[in-house]
């Protein structure tokens, strides 16, 4: 097997998703890989994995569900490149009022059973729930959650039962109204959420995209030493100088990279080229 990306070579590349995700991660790959193509892959189930709404609960964690899903993928399609994705959604630990979005990807080569992943964590999310009383509370978590470019789901409580009443995929105003009327006149009350599936959540879609651009990038950085695939980075290293002191700071001074392959590792600058960080982040200059 070659190891750079020659091993890329004329492949076809399945996506394994049933949210639209192929529109965003196959070009990316496509751009940075010299594969043939990529398809989303008929018949695969990735719901089965866990799905946001409930109805199935996610049993491994995301990158182990993320796995499972590209394998599932390659017995499905009979294909021996496949690549899934992942999302979860937390508070994010430094502010833990504001949400995160983390989308983990996998690509996974059949061919002699390699992994290769990737996390990517954003602070631009559409994401929440809500109980409502009211259609006028109804109407306004949707104004917030940017309905209806962003798709909403309605069930009777916030956590589902087998049997509870559900609608998902909701983007029109009047089906908004008439589910949730429906449900407040027979409970008193009715559970709104934002719909985290990609297609429905253009904001997740792009920040999908934005990990597919990243993990790109990645997969065809050639490791210096063996010439492998997938010089990646694995450790920020802190310590950008102060710009008015020259101290150093908290923030991220260049990035260790780690080949999968021979082990070799390499330190390098910060993508963006920026040298020095601001006196407001400088422990000296602002105790």
């Amino acid at each position: 097997m070659n190891a750079g990306r020659d091993r890329f070579i004329g492949r076809t590349l399945g996506v394994a998703t049933i949210h639209g995700k192929e529109r965003v991660i196959g070009p990316a790959l496509a751009e940075a890989l010299p594969i043939a193509g990529f398809a989303a892959i008929d018949d695969v189930d990735t719901d089965r994995f866990g799905a946001f709404s409930g109805e199935v609960q996610r049993t491994l964690d995301a990158l182990d569900a993320c796995k499972a899903k590209a394998k599932h993928g390659a017995e499905v399609s009979g294909l021996d490149l496949v690549i899934a994705s992942e999302g979860s959604f937390f508070p994010y630990p430094p502010a833990p009022f504001v949400p995160c979005d983390e989308e983990v990807m996998v690509l996974y080569d059949a061919r002699d059973g390699s992994f290769f992943e990737h996390r990517h964590v954003s602070l631009q999310t559409v994401f929440g729930g809500e109980e409502c009383t009211g259609w006028d509370q109804v109407r306004a978590f949707a104004d917030r959650m940017k309905f209806p470019e962003h798709g909403l789901i309605v069930r009777r409580r916030e956590t589902w039962n087998a049997g509870d009443a559900m609608k998902k995929g909701i983007r029109v105003e009047a089906e908004l109204h008439e589910v949730t009327t429906r449900l407040i006149q027979q409970n008193g009350s009715c559970w709104v959420e934002t719909d985290m599936r990609a297609m429905m959540n253009p904001t997740r879609m792009e920040v999908i995209r934005e990990a597919a651009e990243r993990f790109s990038q990645e997969l065809s950085t050639l490791c210096p030493a063996c010439g492998a695939c997938w010089f990646r980075i694995t450790k920020a290293i802190p310590g950008l100088p102060c710009e008015q002191c020259g101290w150093p700071t908290a923030s991220t001074r260049a990035y260790l990279r780690e080949c999968h392959s021979c082990g070799h590792t390499a330190t390098g600058p910060r993508p963006d080229g920026k040298s020095t960080e601001e006196p407001q982040h400088c422990a000296n200059c602002n105790p």
